[in-house]
């Protein structure tokens, strides 16, 4: 349930939160350019994967955000003069009224000499605009910051149901017990390499809860090994992690008999000493319990 809700605030924030921040962006920008800002944000918010955006982008190059330095009345490049309030925003040659630049010595059309200085000139104001930097940088982060959050809080997430339970016993003693030929003869069939695990896996459920076991026997396994047991859910499911211990002697007598409750069925990650170990998992329909006093539970 907490994975869920997690899950679901992310896609909210990705979803809804982002295309928020652009539409409040491009209507203020595409208003103060002198567009149709309705339209453009509608665009922008509704258009899949910010293609919107990207086109609004391209497309407001076409349109001037500068402002008189008078009246603030828009204006472009290309303005002499404010069409409002008439301010000289370009200076020009006095003989034939051509737009100059500033530094330029001589008129380009008619090449009479220019003023070293325009004091009758104001330049248009434009906006600086730093919130597009802020806007983009929003869309890149905000789903990577998520996803980093969304995998760690449910790698350290836990089952707040059921528990967990391991015992180790000889294989003889296991098998004079539940009386199974198949697991016998699957004993029988299993490798003898140390570096590799061989287990059975039986699942079964009891209304919403889902009991997985676990047979393990490890070629390597000594009699009474040091084991750790735990489980956790991540992006990918809940996980069941078992430690056991470097312990010195002879194996190949000794069998892991795991019990595991919850809300889902776990993947089991076996590890010897602090290494990763190879399993071969096998599915079984009958049950691998042993009588219930013979299991260590830990909740």
């Amino acid at each position: 349930m907490i994975g869920t809700t997690i899950i679901l605030l992310i896609y909210l924030a990705i979803f809804i939160g982002i295309p928020v921040l652009i539409g409040v962006y491009v209507y203020r920008d595409a208003k103060d350019r002198g567009m149709n800002a309705a339209l453009w944000t509608l665009i922008a918010m509704c258009a899949p994967a910010l293609i919107g955006f990207i086109v609004y982008l391209i497309v407001r190059g076409s349109y001037s955000d500068m402002k008189c330095p008078q009246c603030k009345t828009a204006v472009t490049e290309h303005y002499i003069s404010c069409p409002n309030c008439g301010t000289k925003l370009k200076a020009t040659c006095s003989n034939c009224f051509t737009p100059v630049e500033a530094g330029w010595n001589v008129c380009p059309k008619c090449a009479s000499p220019l003023q070293e200085h325009y004091d009758d000139v104001s330049a248009p104001i434009r906006k600086k605009d730093k919130t597009l930097g802020k806007i983009l940088l929003a869309v890149i982060l905000i789903p990577v910051l998520l996803i980093v959050v969304m995998v760690l809080s449910l790698s350290t997430f836990s089952a707040t149901s059921g528990g967990t339970g391991v015992t180790s016993l000889p294989i003889d003693e296991y098998l004079q017990e539940v009386n199974q030929p198949q697991i016998e003869e699957w004993l029988d069939n299993s490798g003898e390499n140390y570096d590799h695990a061989y287990a059975l896996r039986h699942e079964s459920t009891s209304g919403e809860q889902v009991m997985v076991q676990y047979l393990v026997y490890m070629p390597r396994l000594v009699e009474n090994p040091q084991i750790s047991i735990g489980t956790s859910s991540g992006l990918f499911g809940r996980t069941l992690r078992l430690d056991v211990a470097d312990s010195k002697g002879d194996g190949g007598n000794t069998l892991m008999l795991i019990t595991c409750t919850g809300d889902s069925a776990p993947k089991l990650k076996l590890y010897y000493d602090g290494t990763r170990v190879d399993s071969e998992i096998t599915d079984v329909e009958y049950s691998l319990n042993l009588a219930a006093t013979m299991v260590k539970i830990q909740e």
